[in-house]
């Protein structure tokens, strides 16, 4: 669960092309503009989200940006990150 909180904190401290190439590594192909939409995202973020988990609105914030096919890639991804 640590691995999902630094990716997300990755969101605000990398440069968007290290920020896709990090995501490509999982075999998500985000773009720079699903980047910078996801970064607000990533703003809200916080410790408590080790033990609830990331909250449904976050995710659901995250699909509506993504579209529905490359939320589940993404999702896996942040899974696998456990």
């Amino acid at each position: 669960m640590n691995q999902i909180i630094e990716f997300w904190e990755s969101l605000l401290s990398k440069s968007d092309n290290e920020i896709r190439k990090m995501a490509k590594q999982y075999g998500v192909d985000l773009t720079i503009e699903e980047i910078r939409q996801l970064r607000p995202l990533a703003q809200k973020a916080n410790i408590t989200w080790l033990v609830t988990g990331i909250p449904d609105w976050v995710l659901k914030e995250a699909e509506r940006i993504l579209g529905t096919k490359k939320f589940k890639k993404y999702k896996k991804m942040l899974d696998d990150l456990r």
